[in-house]
């Protein structure tokens, strides 16, 4: 299998939206990775407010701005696509969002960005809200780190992922433990 995709993260430092452009194989399920382009666009000073304060708004307002942060977001992947030349290449689109609400003892998770939008705005499919169904499992609601750390980076006895949390992953025989300090 071959996969050509664009992934979107934007963190708690709240600096930009940063994409990258990969091409994935897979085969007899060993997987290899290739990334083909990388950006990151800073946010304006008004969405950087618009993000850090969220959380304080009506249920109305946080929809509004979900759906219109998912417009920011597609409008920056038709960017992305038109300067590093990959009209008609990209396959998917995965977009983790902007976590607004995470309390996963409760289980409960806000991720803004909606996907409908970012798919609407771009035309390419697109998977959003990563972290909801982990969560809804009794997770913490990371679950694509550990599995794209096992798949495509095994090779490797400990991984950090530095960040508004550094998450720390042991490879061991038994498997990936994967702890956040």
């Amino acid at each position: 299998m071959f996969y050509k995709a664009i992934g979107l993260m934007s963190g708690s430092s709240l600096d930009g939206l940063d994409l990258v452009f990969a091409e994935f194989t897979e085969i007899g399920g060993k997987w290899e990775y290739s990334i083909k382009a990388a950006a990151c666009y800073p946010y304006s000073s008004e969405w950087q407010t618009q993000l850090k304060n969220a959380t304080s708004l009506s249920a109305y307002d946080y929809q509004l701005l979900h759906t219109n942060y998912g417009r920011l977001l597609g409008e920056g992947v038709n960017r992305f696509i038109q300067e590093f030349d990959l009209a008609h290449q990209v396959q998917l689109i995965g977009s983790h969002g902007h976590t607004s609400f995470h309390v996963p003892e409760l289980g409960m998770t806000g991720q803004l960005g909606c996907g409908a939008t970012i798919a609407a705005t771009t035309g390419i499919n697109t998977v959003s809200d990563l972290r909801i169904m982990d969560v809804a499992l009794g997770g913490q609601g990371a679950p694509i780190v550990p599995m794209g750390e096992k798949l495509l980076l095994d090779k490797y006895a400990y991984l950090l992922n530095l960040g508004g949390i550094a998450n720390i992953t042991a490879n061991r025989a038994t498997g990936y433990l994967a702890y956040d300090i």
